[in-house]
């Protein structure tokens, strides 16, 4: 017999069944494995989709909070862009309050039916040219008296530097339990020696935030003209005060010893004449070139009549005597001339308004201003 066929039959139909048995194996495998890399797909997919839902919900989460609203608003600021700004600044609605704010405070300021019109249309301008042009960096601190003769700006020159460099961002809640998110940031104005808080209202939109309101702008209008009243007072009292040492030097100079007046008819008998005199002495070593003298002319009960300036050109040399007259014509119909007959005994005070020397020099002491509320 041939050895192949010698071998069993059981024997092969094993190695047949073990040959199927691994080829199933391996198939079941390679099925499996398929199945697995699909599956990890899956699981690689959704997990992607759960993060970049996370990440999108973090992210709306992220527009709907204050840091949001502080840096969108601050990077518009640095430098400032006046598109990205309107993005988030509705200067319509919050120059009209800031105007409302200010006619309450400055009745008289562009007084008129148009006044918050006007004083809109002076805010927006005023704020589109900060934007628009490029800040210097600030100087050093100025001379106070310098400062005080200068006319007063409204916006320190380094505003939009000092707005953003100051800008804070804060968050409360309001009665309903609602979130109100602020930005709030300080001005130092150096013409008014006072420093500023301004408090900025913004409102969400679905994750835009707009800026509408100044929430404190009474408050800081108030602030503001409390602070320029202090100003001017400051620059009244700095002008009496030289106006007060320029008399005292007048004096040291040529100083007035005696003032009388009495008012005289001519034979016309509609004429009226009040006859000034002046004494003085010039005792210091300069010439008195020319003089002004101011002369109050009051009744017995101090009543004052009237007022006159009364100019002489005769030079006064040093040691001199300084003596002279004037006369003040009225016509007796008037009624000033009645009051100063019917005034009886007249008194008079003189004073100096101004001086010119022999050296050059002018000495002159006007009248202390009234305080008007200056812009520019």
């Amino acid at each position: 017999m041939d050895k192949k066929s010698s071998v069993p039959k059981e024997r092969q139909d094993s190695k047949l069944l073990g040959d199927t048995g691994k080829n199933f194996i391996f198939g079941l495998l390679a099925y499996l494995r398929g199945r697995l890399v699909a599956l990890a797909f899956i699981s690689l997919f959704v997990a992607l989709l759960v993060f970049g839902g996370y990440l999108g919900w973090r992210y709306y989460q992220y527009r709907q909070s204050d840091f949001f609203a502080f840096n969108s608003f601050s990077s518009a600021l640095r430098p400032p862009k006046a598109e990205q700004l309107a993005k988030h600044v509705d200067f319509n609605t919050l120059s009209e309050r800031l105007a409302q704010a200010i006619a309450r405070k400055y009745t008289f300021f562009k007084q008129g039916p148009d006044q918050v019109r006007d004083l809109k249309h002076m805010i927006q301008t005023q704020l589109l040219q900060r934007v628009m042009v490029k800040e210097e960096p600030a100087t050093e601190k100025q001379d106070a008296q310098k400062l005080l003769q200068t006319p007063l700006a409204v916006l320190p020159d380094d505003f939009l530097t000092q707005f953003s460099k100051n800008l804070v961002v804060r968050t409360a809640r309001d009665d309903a339990g609602e979130s109100v998110v602020t930005l709030g940031t300080k001005i130092e104005h150096p013409m008014l020696d006072r420093t500023f808080s301004v408090e900025l209202h913004t409102e969400n939109n679905d994750g835009n935030w707009i800026i509408r309101d100044i929430a404190n702008a009474d408050e800081l209008v108030g602030q503001f003209r409390e602070a320029q009243l202090q100003r001017m007072a400051a620059r009244r009292d700095e002008l009496v005060h030289k106006r007060q040492e320029t008399l005292k030097r007048m004096n040291g100079i040529l100083p007035l010893q005696s003032c009388s007046a009495g008012p005289e008819r001519l034979s016309d008998g509609s004429t009226l004449l009040l006859v000034v005199n002046v004494l003085g002495r010039n005792v210091a070593s300069l010439t008195v070139n020319n003089t002004n003298i101011e002369v109050i002319f009051s009744s017995e009960g101090g009543e004052e009549l009237l007022r006159r300036y009364l100019n002489n050109t005769q030079p006064v040399k040093p040691g001199e005597e300084y003596v002279r007259h004037w006369t003040v014509e009225f016509d007796l119909q008037n009624p000033l001339a009645q009051r100063v007959v019917s005034a009886g005994q007249i008194v008079c005070m003189a004073d100096w308004r101004s001086m010119g020397l022999s050296n050059g020099e002018v000495l002159h002491a006007p009248d202390p201003p009234e305080l008007v509320e200056d812009f520019k």
